[in-house]
């Protein structure tokens, strides 16, 4: 399956080592994160299972991680600022 995830999606899922090898595989990244990050991760990773012909529902893990995302989303209390350039012209 990790071998579909990665030739068919590009999607680099990471082995089990030792005595899990073969068994389970990893999600991970590197640098920053977000919550539609992890969305698309999973989707590949669900999409590769599926082609792998494990017994995994279509949208199953997006979905209840995105119920996780909106139940604990906090709210953007203000807009974030946009920093603008000053131009001064010389006449």
């Amino acid at each position: 399956m990790v071998e579909i995830a990665y030739h068919r999606y590009s999607l680099s899922l990471g082995k089990g080592l030792n005595l899990l090898a073969g068994k389970v595989f990893r999600i991970g990244h590197l640098g920053w994160l977000n919550e539609l990050m992890v969305l698309q991760a999973l989707a590949g990773t669900e999409m590769a299972m599926r082609d792998a012909a494990l017994p995994v529902a279509a949208g199953s893990g997006v979905a209840v991680a995105e119920e996780h995302f909106r139940e604990t989303a906090t709210a953007v209390t203000s807009t974030p600022k946009i920093p603008v350039r000053k131009q001064v012209v010389n006449l």
